[in-house]
């Protein structure tokens, strides 16, 4: 779940009735009508609003709540899940299990967005919108703000961090449509006549509906879920399509949720129904204030990458480094380039993967793992595997005299963020994700500097 139109610099908490756009208003008061049918009975009374700091968001007009309570249930019927797929006779017979092949397999969010395609297209080529979607998917927003969507110009303005994972994504989500145009291939729509994957599903509608299913899903027990819809996992068509588990599904409704790193809640099928309880909520929730949730203790670049949004001084934040991050340092630095480095010593890094979790951490200071390699490369001069297998697993003590290194890391790390969102901010415009990516940037300068200041003290 994630709401991509959030506004993290801005902390108000003031608000306005989604009742200032009518069609808003209206797309919501179809999904309500929907979910009633389905057997929503809304006891908590949640209402959407609009809010300054986040976009949509809910509330309770009458009600206030604290530890203990529960905010939803939805009934399993509403999600949209495997079952969902699973009990859809019109979408399976797209797929033909033939032609499914065990080394071109896609993720299950892939095949949840091809869903989302498959209903928005039904819903528009019909003047009836029969669609079961119909009312959710009206709901959906347009755009995202995931450094995904960022602009050529914004791309080379971000840091690798963020590079290296929205390439990845771009890899999943290429490589996901050839497979599933593959598979359903000159397919023609039965209301229009159009091939799907010539005419109707292009790669952009794809990439959104990636992002729809990706920032708004709800963790689920797909093998629990299909024994409460009395289905069999073992007939499930989609089986040898999809890799990975399908342990998600989408909330309509219950997705417009925001995320808070101060509150903690949990979520369980329970019978027939999908319920959240609010398990702490510093102070409670008066009525008509934003209710948040949690979607997990999640760091900033996860939430920014995933989601399209970061929290100010989000309590489940830290930075992480690479190995990539000090050969820089070094190649950069006039003192450090001018010694010698054994190609053995980042070998033996590699091999023994003590380059991962190298991070910092306001409260935690530095990770083990960091102090290891810094006392590694700059303060002791073998090469030899034997030797550096006893100093790397040996006496944590000995790797405390790396704090000047750090300094300098950290130090060059935030000048780098630095230059970084002024790049952004040069650019004549920037697009959503640029911004929020600009914002993201100077939250990491802050966080390091308040690092630094808190565990790398002066050197007299």
């Amino acid at each position: 779940m994630g709401r991509t139109e959030r506004h993290r610099q801005r902390r108000g908490q003031s608000l306005t009735s989604i009742e200032s756009s009518s069609a808003i208003n209206q797309s919501f008061h179809a999904l309500c009508v929907k979910l009633n049918e389905q057997g929503w009975l809304n006891q908590t009374q949640l209402s959407a609003r609009i809010y300054d700091s986040t976009g949509r968001g809910l509330c309770s007009k009458r009600r206030s709540f604290h530890a203990g309570d529960e905010l939803i249930r939805l009934p399993v019927q509403s999600l949209i899940s495997i079952a969902t797929l699973q009990t859809d006779e019109q979408f399976k017979r797209l797929f033909d299990k033939e032609l499914f092949d065990k080394d071109s397999r896609v993720s299950f969010q892939s095949l949840m967005a091809c869903y989302l395609m498959y209903h928005t297209h039904l819903n528009e080529s019909t003047s009836s919108g029969c669609s079961d979607l119909s009312a959710y998917g009206k709901t959906l927003p347009r755009t995202y703000s995931t450094p995904y969507f960022c602009s050529m110009a914004e791309l080379q303005c971000l840091p690798e961090a963020l590079l290296e994972r929205t390439v990845a994504q771009n890899r999943q989500i290429r490589d996901d449509y050839q497979t599933l145009k593959a598979l359903v291939g000159a397919t023609s729509c039965d209301c229009c006549e159009q091939t799907y994957c010539q005419d109707i599903w292009t790669l952009k509608d794809f990439r959104l509906a990636y992002f729809a299913v990706n920032s708004r899903s709800v963790h689920v027990n797909a093998r629990q879920l299909m024994l409460q819809m009395k289905l069999k996992s073992e007939h499930n068509h989609f089986r040898d399509l999809i890799k990975g588990d399908t342990n998600l599904a989408l909330a309509p409704f219950l997705d417009l949720f925001n995320h808070c790193d101060a509150v903690k809640t949990s979520a369980r099928l329970e019978g027939k129904e999908y319920c959240i309880t609010l398990d702490e909520a510093p102070g409670g929730i008066d009525p008509y204030s934003q209710i948040f949730i949690s979607y997990g203790a999640l760091p900033n670049l996860k939430l920014l990458t995933e989601y399209g949004f970061w929290l100010e001084r989000n309590s489940h934040d830290y930075f992480e480094f690479k190995l990539l991050d000090i050969e820089q340092l070094i190649r950069y630095s006039k003192s450090l380039c001018s010694q010698s480095y054994h190609r053995n010593i980042f070998k033996f890094i590699r091999e023994h993967n003590l380059d991962d979790q190298m991070f910092v951490h306001l409260d935690d200071g530095c990770s083990h793992n960091l102090r290891v390699v810094l006392h590694i490369i700059f303060h002791q001069d073998s090469y030899f595997p034997n030797v550096l297998n006893q100093i790397a697993f040996g006496d944590a003590n000995q790797f405390d005299n790396v704090q000047p290194e750090l300094d300098y890391l950290v130090s060059n790390k935030m000048k780098e963020y630095q230059e970084f969102a002024t790049a952004l901010e040069r650019l004549p415009q920037l697009t959503e994700s640029g911004t929020v990516a600009r914002t993201y940037l100077l939250e990491c300068v802050r966080y390091l500097g308040d690092f630094k200041a808190k565990h790398c003290p002066p050197i007299e």
